[in-house]
């Protein structure tokens, strides 16, 4: 009775064994930037944007501590509309709208 015990246990450890080897590792996030600028005189258009991520690692529903970020069009009306953000967990999307008048990002 005490090696069937013993080989019963033996076959439930190393089933353990692999399946703790098979379990997914938890994923690296890296923290990220980028921007883009889009000027074009001629159609009087412009808009730019910058974001960054600070990485906290795996997580379910949101895989950034925070993300800040700014973006900016020109409209027609000859104001510059400017969005500043930051996005967490705790407060969601969080906007500044700022509105420069008489603005033209495409002369600088």
């Amino acid at each position: 009775m005490s090696i069937k015990v013993l080989v019963l246990f033996g076959v439930m450890l190393s089933v353990c064994v692999v399946c703790l080897e098979a379990a997914p590792q938890a994923e690296k996030y890296e923290a990220y930037e980028y921007k883009y600028e889009v000027k074009d005189p001629e159609k009087q258009l412009f808009f730019d944007k910058n974001e960054a991520g600070d990485t906290a690692g795996k997580c379910l529903q949101m895989c950034y501590r925070q993300v800040t970020g700014r973006y900016s069009v020109w409209l027609p009306d000859g104001r510059l509309m400017t969005i500043k953000y930051i996005v967490d967990k705790e407060g969601g999307f969080q906007p500044e709208v700022d509105f420069q008048d008489n603005a033209n990002p495409l002369s600088g």
